[in-house]
């Protein structure tokens, strides 16, 4: 397994390509802040070898909650893609199954990359609405992957 160099890694971009926020009519007329809110995050990778890149596409969905955990009537869904580099990624792939796959050990230092940043995307897009901020939990970036 190859060492992770981070100067060969370069995010060429990012994008929402997905900003929802959506309220019953219920909530609009009491609303009330969260007390926490559950958050559900999924991701979808793909490779281009030939050019070394990686698109990662995250999928964020809050749902805000009162403080017995029941749903208060506020959600939101964001989709955020990243486009990276990675300059040696021939380093970093297996073949399982028929597929290339990229090793866990690039895969989790993309996903923390990717996910530390949708943090602050997140809460820089939701501090001023309703929800007043939601913080992405730290997490084992493994778990993005399907790894413990």
């Amino acid at each position: 397994m190859s060492t992770i160099q981070p100067e060969l890694i370069t995010v060429l971009s990012i994008k929402v390509f997905k900003a929802i926020q959506t309220t019953t009519d219920e909530y609009l007329e009491n609303p009330v802040n969260p007390d926490g809110v559950e958050i559900k995050i999924g991701q979808n990778t793909a490779l281009n070898v030939e050019a070394k890149n990686i698109r990662i596409r995250l999928n964020i969905q809050l749902e805000a909650k009162n403080s017995e955990s029941e749903l208060l009537g506020l959600s939101g869904e964001y989709g955020l893609e990243f486009q990276i580099h990675v300059e040696n990624l021939d380093q970093f792939l297996v073949e399982k199954e028929e597929k290339t796959l990229i090793d866990t050990k690039l895969g989790g230092t993309l996903s923390g990359i990717v996910f530390s940043t949708a943090r602050g995307i997140i809460y820089e897009r939701t501090s001023s609405t309703l929800f007043k901020g939601v913080l992405l939990p730290v997490i084992d970036p493994n778990h993005l992957l399907g790894h413990n």
